[in-house]
């Protein structure tokens, strides 16, 4: 570990991925933190520092500390692995603190004293079952795929379809023998499971899998399957959209309805190649066929509520899919097509594959294929993001990366140049390519007549969100001074014209991009 960028660390405060110890604590707290990064993005345990002023005092004795450590990773069931895997003892101006790397979680549940443990901000708290259950979901743990839809039976999948895959399979060499029994195939493949009934009958029903391939109408039964498809006028999607469309079908039906949208929507610019004119499209199509085709297999499919969401704007195209890289895979490896395959679902992929239309041609180099063609082009890069969902971003290269307009009552966005300093919130926004910082304090709360218009009010917010990644019902208030019904007002306007999304119920409901 190295020194400067330890003590640049320290120097920004306690974090999700930073916990600060002046001295060692008992090994069961400490394995609670421990096993707190360790299912959730890993960080550094940092003991030798006051955790209020973020003084480095060092550490009384370099051994005791770094046995608490391993004593407390002992405490952790499975045991926490460290990169390096001892503690270190690194000089800070003269005094010696000692350093742990929690490597991040790759879809182990770890758990201490019999409760399993997550970092939120700088506290830790204990799982819930509910967010147990998504853990494993999230992490390929539990299979969503393999869940048998109770009130379906195989007369809701598309005989046709069925028949179409199974062409496919013998065109590619399959032993028509083991083709021959359909009921069989689709139980092998893991689009069909044998359950029972309430009376105990043993029954044979469509998995969710086998549902969103061939089902005959998939969101009688997953109704958050669909696609979400929003035209904009505006680069900030505050006005009325041009065009919405809710798209149902099978992954591959709405793979086709989806390349109708966007290529419906792309504008030509021409090129003179010789004596011949070319029209070239603002985005290339194959590229965009990539990225959703990816957000359709790879979703997590298991949030319930949570949809595929596509927005064109002027000068980009989004495509937001729920759910988090899995785990061991990061943005960079991804990038460079450098990463271990470990799909989420993967009987979506591996009859994805199968089926005719090359939907997964390429297979671990999706995202390269992506980046180079766009490089190719001379067109902007792709930008990939973690934002409680994956969103994907093509830029058409002709008014890329807009800048936030200022409002005199909100605060101004500018590069962070200087040396971090201890802030409430550190953000990336979403469409300037450097850190901003801005402290939640420094947001004003609304002070006026409240005779704001409620067009500028929802601006106001859509500004908020850019910031700060979401808004509720009170921080709205909050920066509006409208009432709590006339905030719940706007803000479902604003999902309903598909400009924000809504998480959550009631008092935990949230509004996102």
């Amino acid at each position: 570990m190295n020194a400067q960028l330890l003590e640049e660390l320290i120097a920004g405060g306690e974090t999700t991925t930073l916990e600060l110890k002046i001295a060692p604590p008992r090994p069961s707290e400490m394995a609670e933190r421990i096993c707190g990064m360790a299912n959730g993005a890993g960080g550094y345990v940092v003991i030798g520092v006051a955790d209020k002023t973020w003084e480095i005092v060092g550490v009384r004795n370099e051994g005791e500390a770094v046995d608490n450590i391993m004593q407390s990773i002992r405490l952790c069931k499975p045991s926490v692995r460290l990169d390096p895997e001892q503690p270190e003892a690194i000089e800070i101006k003269g005094r010696k603190v000692v350093v742990a790397y929690i490597l991040p979680n790759d879809g182990t549940l770890y758990q201490s004293g019999n409760t399993f443990w997550i970092r939120r901000g700088t506290n830790t708290i204990s799982f819930s079952g509910m967010e147990i259950k998504d853990f494993l979901y999230r992490t390929g743990s539990l299979n969503w795929e393999a869940l048998p839809i109770p009130s379906a039976t195989l007369a809701d999948l598309d005989q046709g379809l069925i028949d179409r895959y199974l062409q496919q399979r013998l065109a590619r060499g399959a032993n028509p023998k083991r083709m021959a029994d359909q009921v069989a195939v689709l139980i092998t493949i893991g689009c069909a499971k044998i359950t029972q009934d309430r009376q105990g009958q043993e029954v044979i029903r469509p998995t969710n899998a086998g549902m969103v391939l061939f089902g005959d109408t998939p969101q009688d039964f997953i109704r958050h399957s669909e696609v979400v498809c929003v035209l904009f006028s505006d680069q900030t999607g505050l006005r009325r959209y041009r065009d919405r469309r809710i798209l149902n079908g099978t992954l591959t039906q709405q793979v086709t309805q989806i390349e109708a949208f966007l290529t419906s929507n792309l504008k030509m610019s021409a090129e003179m190649r010789g004596f011949h004119r070319v029209d070239l499209p603002d985005y290339p199509i194959e590229a965009l066929r990539e990225a959703v085709v990816n957000a359709l297999v790879h979703r997590d499919y298991s949030i319930a509520g949570e949809t595929i969401r596509i927005f064109y704007f002027p000068d980009r195209i989004e495509i937001h899919s729920p759910g988090l890289l899995m785990p061991g895979i990061n943005l960079e490896s991804l990038k460079r097509g450098q990463f271990l395959s470990k799909p989420r679902n993967t009987v979506l992929c591996d009859v994805m594959k199968d089926l005719p239309g090359n939907y997964m041609e390429r297979m671990g180099s999706g995202i390269k294929f992506m980046v180079d063609i766009m490089r190719e082009l001379g067109k902007p890069e792709p930008a990939f993001r973690e934002e409680g969902e994956f969103i994907v971003t093509f830029w058409n290269g002709i008014e890329s990366n807009p800048p936030v307009q200022s409002d005199p009552e909100l605060p101004v966005a500018v590069a962070n140049t200087s040396q971090p300093t201890p802030t409430n919130l550190d953000i990336t926004p979403t469409s300037t390519p450097f850190e901003i910082t801005l402290p939640t304090k420094a947001f004003p709360s609304y002070i006026g007549d409240d005779k704001l218009e409620p067009s500028q009010r929802q601006e106001r917010a859509i500004r908020y969100v850019q910031h700060f990644g979401s808004i509720t019902n009170k921080e709205y208030r909050r920066i509006t001074g409208t009432s709590e019904r006339g905030a719940l007002r706007d803000l479902e306007d604003l999902v309903r014209n598909g400009s924000l999304r809504a998480s959550g119920e009631k008092r935990n409901r949230k509004y996102l991009l």
